[in-house]
C-alpha cells in the first residue's frame, strides 16, 4: 500500500507536469500561428531576428485569457548606444532651450503692460488737458462778459419796458458765477490728480515687473547653463555603464483560435519603457528599425525630466505670480 504522503507528492508532480504541458502547448500554438497569411509562422519569424542574443517564451493567464510572451534579450552594440546617447543629449538641449519660456514670457508681458500703461496715461492726459481748457475758457468768458443793455441779470433777453441790470448787480452775478466755475475747476483738477497718481502707479508697477523679470531672466540663464552641464555629465556617466535591453512581445491566445499580437514593449534594465508597433513580425530585419525608433531620444534615462528636477527656480502661479528658488539657496 502506497503511503498517503507519497500519493500527495505523485499527484502534485502530475499536476505540475500537466500545467507545464498545457503552457507548452499554448506557446507552441502561438509559435505555429501565421499572421495575416504570412509565409512564416510567428516562431520562425522571431527566430530570425539577429538582434536577439537570447530568447525566452512564457505564458500566463490574464483575465481568463492566455497571454504568451516572447522575450528577446537585445545585443546592445556601440552604434545603437551612441545614437541613443546623442538623442538623449539632444532632448536635454531642447528642454534647456525651452526652460526660460516662463520668464521671457513674464518679461514680455511686463513690457507690454508698461507700454499700455504709458499709452493710457498719455491718452488720458490729452483728455484732461482738453477738459481743463474748456473750464478755463468758460471762466474767462464769465470774467470778461460785458454788461449788456439787452440781457437781464439771469442772462435772458429783457422784456419790453424792462430796465437793464445796474453795474453793481451785474458784477455781483459775475462773482457768483466765477465762484461756481472755479469750484468746478478745483474739483476737476482733484479728480485729474487722483487719476494721474493711479496711472503713474500702473506705470511704476509695470516697471517693477520689468526689473524683476529682467533680474530673474539673468538668473535663469545662469541656472539653465549650470543645470544643463550637471545633467549632461550624468548622461555621460549613465551611458558609460552597461545596460540590458529586452523586447517583450505579447500575444493573446484562445483555444481553437489564432494568436493576436497585444503589445511590443522595450524594457531597459528590466523597467518597462516605450512601446511601438512590432514591425519585426512582418520582417525580422526590421527589429533594428524598431529599436532605433524607441531609443532615438534616449535609453530610459529621461534627461529632460531630470533637468526639471534639478532646475532650482520655479514659477509661482496665482495672480501675483513671480519666481523663486525651490530652496533657500540655489542647488549646487
Amino acid at each position: 500500500m502506497i503511503p498517503l504522503n507519497d500519493i500527495k507528492l505523485i499527484g502534485l508532480s502530475f499536476s505540475l507536469c500537466m500545467l507545464a504541458a498545457c503552457g507548452d502547448s499554448k506557446i507552441s500554438a502561438v509559435k505555429d500561428t501565421r499572421l495575416g497569411g504570412d509565409e512564416f509562422t510567428i516562431g520562425e519569424t522571431l527566430s530570425k531576428v539577429k538582434e536577439c542574443k537570447s530568447t525566452d517564451w512564457s505564458s500566463e493567464i490574464v483575465n481568463n485569457s492566455t497571454v504568451v510572451t516572447h522575450t528577446c534579450a537585445v545585443k546592445l552594440d556601440d552604434e545603437l548606444l551612441n545614437a541613443s546617447k546623442k538623442g538623449e543629449l539632444a532632448a536635454l538641449k531642447t528642454r534647456a532651450d525651452l526652460a526660460n519660456i516662463s520668464v521671457t514670457t513674464a518679461l514680455s508681458q511686463a513690457r507690454s503692460a508698461h507700454a499700455e500703461a504709458v499709452r493710457f496715461s498719455q491718452e488720458r492726459s490729452t483728455q484732461w488737458a482738453r477738459r481743463v481748457a474748456e473750464v478755463d475758457k468758460r471762466i474767462e468768458y464769465i470774467a470778461t462778459e460785458p454788461r449788456s443793455q439787452f440781457i437781464s441779470i439771469n442772462g435772458t433777453a429783457l422784456r419790453r419796458g424792462e430796465a437793464p441790470p445796474d453795474a453793481a448787480a451785474w458784477e455781483a452775478r459775475r462773482s457768483e458765477h466765477l465762484v461756481v466755475a472755479n469750484g468746478e475747476k478745483e474739483k476737476l483738477l482733484a479728480e485729474i490728480e487722483a487719476e494721474k497718481q493711479k496711472a503713474q502707479a500702473a506705470i511704476d508697477a509695470a516697471l517693477k515687473q520689468i526689473d524683476d523679470a529682467t533680474a530673474w531672466n539673468e538668473k535663469y540663464a545662469q541656472e539653465i547653463q549650470r543645470t544643463y552641464e550637471v545633467v549632461a555629465k550624468e548622461v555621460g556617466t549613465y551611458y558609460d555603464k552597461s545596460h540590458t535591453l529586452k523586447v517583450k512581445t505579447t500575444f493573446r491566445y484562445r483555444e481553437g483560435g489564432n494568436a493576436e499580437p497585444v503589445s511590443a514593449a522595450l524594457f531597459i534594465d528590466d523597467l518597462e519603457g516605450r512601446s511601438a508597433m512590432p514591425v519585426y513580425l512582418m520582417d525580422p530585419k526590421r527589429m533594428r528599425e524598431y529599436l532605433t525608433y524607441l531609443t532615438k531620444n534616449g535609453m530610459g534615462m529621461e534627461a529632460p525630466r531630470l533637468f526639471d528636477e534639478r532646475f532650482p527656480i520655479e514659477n509661482i502661479s496665482g495672480p501675483d505670480g513671480g519666481f523663486r528658488y525651490k530652496s533657500s539657496k540655489p542647488a549646487t
